[in-house]
C-alpha cells in the first residue's frame, strides 16, 4: 500500500505576490497562482518560480500593473514577467484551444486543460485558498507522487456523428509531456498512473515529431536521472522510437558465459550503474549496440563479437548527429565506446601509464565505464567493479 502525506488546504503566498494579485482581482478578473510553485509550497518545499494565470489580455494587464516593472513580454505566448517586490512573476493570459474565444470569456479549466499532469494544475487564489479542478491533490498526497495526464478522469463526449469518444490525454496531445513524465519517474519521486503509462507506450512514436534539439534535451533529462535503468526497461518503446538502432538489442541473447542478461537489459543496467556524466551514460547506452551486426557463433553455441566496439561507435555517432548533439560530446562518446573494454584489465600501474597517452579525465572515464559495464554483466562482478571505481578515483589525485 502506497504511503500518503497530508496536503494542506491553503498556502502562504508572499505578500508581494498576493498584493499584485489583488490589483488584478479588484478589476474583476480571475487570478490564480498555479503550477510548480503551488505544488512545492503544498509539499513544504521552496516556492521556486512563480506563475500566475489571469483571464485578462496583456494590454489590459499592463495598465492594471503600471506601477510594476515589466522585465519581459511575449505577445505571441500572451505572457509577461513582472517584478513583485524583488520576486519575478510570470503572468499568462488564459489559454484556450479555441482561439476565437476572447480571453476574458475563457475559463480556468480552459487554461489548465493545456497543462501536463494533474499535480501541476493545482491553483490558489490571492488568499492562498486551493482550487483543484483536476483533483491533483489526491495524486500529490501519494508517495511517490502519481503523474496522471490531464484528461484521464474526464468523461467521454459525443461527437457530431453521435459517437462516444474519449478525450485525448495530455501525453497524446503533446509528446514533450511523454519525455517529461519519464524524466520525473526517473527522479524516483514520481510514479505514473496505469492509464497514463499505457498512453505513453501507445504513443511513443509521437516523440519523433519533436524538433531534434527538443527531443535530445528531453531524452537527456531521462538519461541523467537516478532511475534511468527502470525507465528504459519499462518504456523501451520510447527509446526505440528515438533510436531505432536499439530494436535489434531488445531480445538479443548474448550467448556468453560472461553475460547474465539480454543485450538490451545489459545496456540499460550499465547506464544505471554509471556515475551521472552525460558522455559516460551515452557511451554506456551505445557501447554494445553493434553486437548483433558482429556476432559469430562457435560450435559450442557461444558467440564472439569482433569489431563490435567500432561498429557501436559508428552507430552512436550517427544517432547523436541525427539529434544535433554537440561535436565535442559526440567525439567524447566515440572515444569512450572505442576504449570501453580497456579498463577491465587495468591495474594501478597500467592506469598511470595510460595517463601519459590520454588525459587523466579520459582515463578516469574509461575506468568508470568499464566498472559499470562489468557490474551490469553479472552480480558476481560487483567486487571487481568497486575496485575499478577506486582505481578511477586514484587516477585524478
Amino acid at each position: 500500500m502506497a504511503d500518503t502525506v497530508n496536503i494542506p488546504d491553503t498556502i502562504n503566498i508572499p505578500h508581494q505576490v498576493s498584493s499584485m494579485m489583488y490589483y488584478i482581482s479588484e478589476r474583476e478578473y480571475q487570478c490564480y497562482i498555479v503550477g510548480e510553485c503551488v505544488k512545492n509550497m503544498l509539499l513544504g518545499q521552496p516556492m521556486g518560480d512563480v506563475d500566475i494565470v489571469v483571464n485578462a489580455p496583456l494590454d489590459r494587464l499592463e495598465i492594471i500593473l503600471e506601477e510594476y516593472r515589466i522585465i519581459d513580454k511575449d505577445i505571441q505566448r500572451n505572457t509577461m514577467t513582472v517584478m513583485a517586490g524583488g520576486i519575478p512573476v510570470m503572468i499568462s493570459s488564459y489559454y484556450c484551444e479555441n482561439p476565437d474565444i476572447p480571453i476574458p470569456y475563457r475559463t480556468l479549466k480552459d487554461e489548465l486543460n493545456n497543462r501536463d499532469f494533474t499535480v501541476n494544475t493545482i491553483c490558489a487564489d490571492r488568499f492562498g485558498n486551493i482550487r483543484d479542478i483536476f483533483n491533483g491533490v489526491s495524486c500529490l498526497s501519494q508517495k511517490p507522487i502519481i503523474l496522471k495526464a490531464i484528461g484521464e478522469d474526464e468523461p467521454p463526449y459525443t461527437n457530431e456523428d453521435g459517437e462516444t469518444v474519449a478525450l485525448p490525454l495530455s501525453v497524446e496531445k503533446n509528446p514533450q509531456y511523454i519525455l517529461k513524465a519519464l524524466a520525473l519517474m526517473g527522479s524516483g519521486e514520481y510514479s505514473i498512473s496505469n492509464n497514463t503509462a499505457n498512453a505513453i507506450k501507445l504513443n511513443a512514436d509521437s516523440v519523433t515529431g519533436l524538433p531534434a534539439a527538443v527531443l535530445r534535451r528531453g531524452f537527456e533529462d531521462i538519461l541523467m536521472s537516478k532511475r534511468v535503468c527502470d525507465v528504459l526497461m519499462e518504456y523501451f518503446k520510447v527509446l526505440t522510437a528515438i533510436f531505432p538502432e536499439f530494436n535489434n538489442t531488445l531480445d538479443f541473447e548474448q550467448k556468453s558465459i560472461f553475460q547474465s542478461h539480454t543485450l538490451y537489459e545489459h545496456l540499460c543496467k550499465s547506464v544505471g550503474y554509471s556515475t551521472p556524466d552525460l558522455a559516460l551514460r551515452y557511451a554506456l547506452l551505445f557501447h554494445g549496440v553493434g553486437k548483433p551486426d558482429c556476432m559469430a557463433e562457435n560450435e559450442d553455441g557461444y558467440a564472439t563479437y569482433f569489431g563490435h566496439s567500432e561498429r557501436s561507435m559508428l552507430i552512436a555517432v550517427n544517432a547523436l548527429k541525427r539529434l544535433e548533439a554537440d561535436r565535442d560530446l559526440i567525439d567524447e562518446v566515440a572515444f569512450l565506446i572505442t576504449h570501453h573494454d580497456m579498463g577491465e584489465i587495468l591495474e594501478e600501474q597500467d592506469a598511470l601509464e595510460l595517463t601519459e597517452k590520454y588525459s587523466k579525465q579520459d582515463v578516469r572515464k574509461i575506468i568508470l565505464l568499464s566498472a559499470a559495464n562489468l557490474r551490469a554483466k553479472s552480480p558476481n562482478n560487483e567486487q571487481k567493479a568497486n575496485m575499478l571505481k577506486k582505481l578511477a578515483d586514484g587516477v585524478i589525485r
